[in-house]
């Protein structure tokens, strides 16, 4: 049985009707020269967008308290340590389960758009691999919905908390995607002994590395480096990334140049952050030294920050906003970032709405990619591999378990409690 997709404008073009098959667009033609056959199903999407399906290269999902009762935040200090306090206290707090609140939060993204999710996963002896083993699992249980990938995460550091290392071990052996690091030299305040352990478990089981790099200035560039460095001995070009590199907040024009060139040519992708108090890195000079990127929601409505909430294209809309992008250009590249640049950064298939291409899509309403993304809107449609897994900012019924699911009249939109 085919799909076809009446009267979309892919990216904002002229009107086209698209034939999906066996999951992949089939075909592109002119309106109403596809001819319907038996079994085949028509939906008619009267001259909306048709973007690729976003990619979140940077969630938190096990640390979101969405769904959850609302906890008041009292934390002043902008630190780690603050940040690790807040961690402990979230995982002392009477809550649902890690694989339950990841669920919630990972099916919100989903329903406003993303189909491909990196999702970090909470390592450490307070908690084991409890959120590993959440996250993998819901890997399996969710992937008619996104392709998920599950990084092992040390978020409260390696070195700094011992038997770290070996749970990362046992995450991989699990079977997480990837092994993360968090500022080595920041946090762990060995930044070589822990690259040698990140990079030794990535060769190990050969896996892609993936670190949050906090760490700003000259000490961040010379992080930035030694990561380049291993990169390059090891040959894992395309599968190393990093995010939160503050050394790319405020950087000196030298030092933008020097990372920027690192970045693309040790083939190290860079998850591009929007926090409340640093500038967004110069993403179109990241862009035009051929930096792989991608966009991440990040926050998750977790303790420590009550902001989050799973939707890629907004994401593009604060990202603009802080840039201060008025073109088209500018903002059809903050669409591409969240669509197949991502998905390059990921190292996955780029291709956008093409011949050949999963069918992972977004259908909105608009008149133009940039207006969307300056004023992002529900998501009409959201296709995985041809299929309609949300509609109107809700997951279709059939994705929802019949325990979870609420009355017609009160389909579960983009909100929280």
């Amino acid at each position: 049985m085919r799909t076809i997709l009446q009267n979309g404008r892919i990216d904002g073009s002229d009107a086209t009707d698209i034939v999906i098959s066996d999951g992949a667009i089939e075909q592109i033609a002119p309106p109403g020269t596809v001819t319907a056959e038996p079994g085949d199903e028509t939906i008619e999407l009267g001259g909306q967008l048709v973007l690729p399906g976003f990619v979140d290269g940077h969630s938190h999902a096990d640390k979101s308290l969405w769904g959850e009762p609302w906890v008041r935040r009292g934390s002043v200090a902008i630190t780690m340590d603050q940040m690790f306090d807040d961690t402990l206290q979230q995982w002392a707090l009477p809550q649902a389960s890690i694989k339950e609140r990841a669920r919630r939060f990972l099916e919100m993204s989903v329903a406003a758009g993303s189909t491909t999710i990196r999702a970090y996963a909470d390592v450490a002896p307070e908690i084991g691999l409890d959120g590993v083993h959440a996250m993998l699992e819901l890997k399996q249980e969710l992937a008619h919905l996104a392709d998920i990938r599950v990084v092992a995460f040390p978020q409260l550091g390696i070195l700094r908390k011992p038997g770290t290392e070996e749970l990362l071990e046992e995450a991989l052996v699990a079977g997480a995607d990837a092994v993360g690091g968090l500022d080595p030299a920041g946090v762990d305040h060995d930044a070589l002994k822990v690259l040698d352990i990140v990079f030794g478990l990535a060769e190990k089981y050969q896996v892609a590395a993936d670190f949050h790099a906090h760490e700003d200035g000259e000490l961040g560039v010379w992080l930035v480096d030694r990561i380049a460095e291993r990169t390059r001995v090891l040959g894992m070009g395309g599968k190393v990334s990093m995010c939160d590199v503050f050394a790319l907040a405020q950087p000196s024009p030298d030092q933008f140049a020097h990372l920027s060139s690192t970045f693309a040519d040790a083939g190290i992708a860079f998850s591009i952050g929007v926090h409340g108090l640093l500038p967004v890195p110069d993403v179109k000079g990241l862009h035009e030294a051929g930096v792989a990127m991608c966009l991440g929601s990040d926050s998750s409505r977790s303790l420590w920050s009550p902001w989050g909430d799973g939707d890629i294209l907004s994401r593009a809309m604060m990202m603009s906003y802080k840039s201060y992008w008025r073109t088209d250009d500018d903002l059809e590249l903050a669409a591409q970032l969240a669509t197949s640049l991502g998905r390059r950064a990921l190292g996955l298939d780029a291709r956008g709405v093409e011949v050949g291409a999963s069918a992972d899509l977004v259908v909105l309403t608009g008149e133009a990619v940039a207006e969307v993304v300056v004023q992002p809107v529900p998501r009409s449609l959201v296709f995985k591999r041809g299929v309609v897994v949300a509609r109107d900012g809700a997951l279709v019924a059939d994705d929802v378990p019949a325990s979870r699911q609420e009355p017609v009249s009160r389909p579960r939109r983009l909100s929280g409690r």
